[in-house]
């Protein structure tokens, strides 16, 4: 009995493996699907025409992303600081405004 669950056991372990995240989140495998990558920052300009945005990264780079489409740059300026949502390829799908820290707030603190 013991050597029967073992091996089960070590099956389970080897096809864990070999399934990859993408494969954990894809829909045919009844998964749902990872959060998408965000980036924050300040808005530094706005390409509507070449469907672009330049982003000052809060890591203080000054990075530009292509965007899916003109509507995500609706109600967004030069200077609002932005989550951006990411899609796969890399492209801005969603512009989200971040609320500012009011004056006078205590830091929050590191958890870790």
């Amino acid at each position: 009995m013991k050597t029967l669950v073992l091996a089960l056991f070590s099956l389970l372990f080897v096809v864990g493996l070999g399934i990859t995240p993408s494969q954990i989140s894809s829909p045919s495998l009844g998964g749902a699907a990872f959060a998408k990558p965000a980036i924050g920052g300040t808005i530094e300009s706005i390409d509507p025409a070449g469907l672009r945005v330049t982003i000052m990264t809060d890591s203080g780079q000054k990075e530009s992303f292509p965007i899916t489409k003109v509507s995500v740059l609706v109600g967004v300026i030069e200077g609002e600081r932005v989550w951006c949502e990411m899609n796969e390829d890399g492209k801005v799908t969603k512009i989200v405004k971040a609320t500012p820290v009011p004056e006078g707030s205590p830091a929050t603190e590191p958890k870790g």
